[in-house]
């Protein structure tokens, strides 16, 4: 944490855990991507201008992975040395007050502050890209073609330090006011998480069983999360 990651709003929501930043990095699927892009004609950012992208991400031990095409402003803006901001939130639950004031919602966030570094080695992005598929759907890089050489030199991969992160959390129940307590409004949670539907095939795999990693796909606490170590001899399904 640094200063820029100090909480100063509800402090006592901040944790310090390294694992649990790492659990709730690896939970998600979705960050978003911020700076200020853009230059004036002498080279100050007098003509910048805000930009937040969501994208996917991974997370290799303690960096963040992201990537994109080279084409895109953002990713090519990151690269050149500016400050970037990531955030990546779960949404555990929504909580009904009593009262318009004290409503609220359950929740894990992290935020990573820094500047991104490409990774040009072809192994070591390689290696990044397999990363990036296996934080979406664990073990699915073993199942899949290796990427050409085409498609690595056509895909841009960023690396961020962790080491100026925060994260924040709510895990609580509702806090109404004392004298709300006598209203006949309902008051509770309304859990939320990553509902999973029957994976649909596409006319090529019609009629072919569904693989493990496919069909025992999930997400949550607790959950393989692309994380656990992977039997590679059996593609990397789950038992």
């Amino acid at each position: 944490m640094s200063e820029r990651t100090t909480l100063r709003r509800v402090p006592e929501r901040g944790v310090a855990d390294l694992d649990a930043v790492h659990a709730a990095l690896d939970e998600g699927l979705l960050a978003h991507v911020g700076l200020v892009a853009g230059r004036g004609a002498t080279g100050e950012r007098d003509a910048g201008h805000p930009v937040v992208i969501p994208m996917l991400y991974a997370r290799d031990g303690d960096h963040l992975l992201l990537h994109g095409s080279p084409a895109s402003r953002l990713l090519r803006t990151a690269k050149d040395g500016v400050d970037v901001c990531v955030t990546v939130t779960l949404l555990d639950a929504l909580v009904l007050a009593r009262s318009g004031l004290h409503h609220s919602m359950n929740y894990r966030s992290v935020v990573v502050m820094g500047r991104a570094t490409e990774i040009t080695e072809h192994a070591e992005k390689v290696a990044a890209l397999d990363r990036l598929v296996n934080h979406a759907i664990p073990g699915r890089s073993a199942q899949i073609r290796a990427a050409h050489d085409i498609e690595v030199k056509g895909t841009t991969v960023l690396t961020l330090s962790l080491a100026e992160c925060s994260m924040k959390s709510r895990a609580e129940g509702v806090d109404d006011d004392p004298d709300d307590l006598d209203e006949p409004s309902w008051g509770g949670l309304i859990p939320i998480g990553v509902a999973v539907g029957e994976p649909e095939p596409d006319e090529g795999s019609t009629g072919d069983p569904v693989p493990g990693h496919v069909a025992f796909w999930s997400r949550g606490p607790g959950q393989l999360n692309g994380r656990a170590p992977l039997d590679t001899a059996s593609g990397g399904e789950p038992d």
